[in-house]
């Protein structure tokens, strides 16, 4: 099995003793234990918070070097809790785990995973403790995935060992109905499908990262979502939900950044090269062509808004942008459904919220 355990779950030393001694348990029933670490809590802002001290515009192969400080502290401290409390453990960085990347900084992807080290300590009875968001590359240079980058680790080191189920411990037990630090009506749900799982983190829910449900759901890795603090609930993720309209969850996005252009279509096929060879992570692309011009729109985090228009103002493209909200309605089969939509157009309407734009995935 691979667990994982986020920064809140591992933010302070009687934390991470105490996810030890959770670990230690399943050990001492014959669990192999792969467990991936996230940095402790604030750890990875306050990082970036010291390069923008020294520099304005770090090098990226530099942040990587910094930040993957954080997953390395995280993972030590758990291994000696582990000793200190009678049990083998060793730790491991993305690199020591066998974790090939590509050679991009600060936002490699997976190539591949080697992982016959990690096998063969836990075929000697050890726990094997990985530090998450990391990675290296074939000019074995360090890298790291991103934001969410540990989630992303556990499950692929689930794919890669053949793991039975994948658990993500954060400080929220499961998945809500809405934002439970927001709604005190908030439903727990006890089992939700990749796919949806996938819409309401894409669209803002924070239990998960987006990329890791999807290489879960690619590869059929059962995903759990629990507390490592509140051990009351948790959420089973499931291949898939019964038919029918059902909703479940809402997520949102306080604000994102909505660009809009248009050009002829060979203009738009080198705008969307340039924005991919960056991976620049644009969401929900919604291309239309009216005989002259091809119209394109999509959105992206506030984060990353400098750097598309830096890509669009270097190309010297005419674009125009919005900063705006966003509210995800996810469920299975809502994207099919006129009666979804019909009531979404309602509730704005009585409430008197004006929306600039409607749409569905195909998920």
């Amino acid at each position: 099995m691979v667990q994982k355990y986020g920064g809140k779950s591992v933010a302070t030393i009687d934390r991470i003793r105490d996810v030890a001694g959770q670990i230690i348990e399943n050990h001492i029933e014959g669990v192999g234990l792969v467990v991936v670490v996230s940095a402790m809590a604030d750890t990875t802002d306050e990082l970036l918070r010291y390069a923008k001290l020294i520099s304005s515009n770090p090098r990226e192969r530099e942040l990587d070097m910094l930040l993957t400080a954080g997953e390395r502290i995280s993972m030590a401290l758990l291994s000696m809790a582990i000793w200190d409390s009678g049990h083998s453990a060793i730790s491991f960085t993305g690199s020591q785990s066998g974790i090939i990347t590509d050679d991009v900084h600060t936002r490699a992807r997976i190539i591949e995973i080697r992982a016959s080290r990690i096998i063969s300590e836990l075929q000697h009875g050890r726990i094997v403790i990985v530090a998450g968001f990391q990675g290296v590359s074939a000019k074995r240079e360090i890298t790291t995935l991103g934001r969410g980058g540990s989630d992303t680790t556990a499950v692929a080191l689930a794919c890669a060992i053949g793991a039975d189920r994948c658990e993500i411990f954060s400080d929220v037990d499961g998945l809500y109905s809405a934002d439970p630090k927001r709604c005190d009506d908030a439903v727990h749900i006890p089992e939700i499908d990749y796919e949806t799982l996938f819409d309401l983190t894409f669209f803002g829910a924070k239990v998960v990262h987006p990329r890791a449900v999807e290489l879960a759901r690619k590869y059929n890795i059962p995903i759990t979502l629990a507390s490592s603090i509140h051990k009351e609930k948790r959420t089973m993720v499931k291949s898939k939900a019964m038919e029918g309209t059902n909703f479940v969850a809402i997520s949102s996005q306080e604000e994102i950044f909505w660009v809009s252009t248009s050009a002829d279509r060979k203009e738009i096929e080198e705008i969307l090269n340039h924005l991919d060879k960056s991976r620049t992570n644009i969401r929900s692309p919604y291309l239309t062509d009216d005989g002259n011009l091809a119209h394109l729109s999509f959105w992206v985090l506030p984060e990353q808004a400098d750097e598309v228009k830096k890509i669009l103002d270097e190309g010297k493209y005419d674009y125009e942008t919005q900063m705006v909200s966003l509210v995800a309605v996810s469920g299975y089969g809502i994207a099919e459904s006129s009666e979804a939509m019909t009531t979404i157009i309602k509730i704005l309407n009585d409430g008197k919220i004006p929306f600039a734009h409607i749409g569905t995935t195909n998920r």
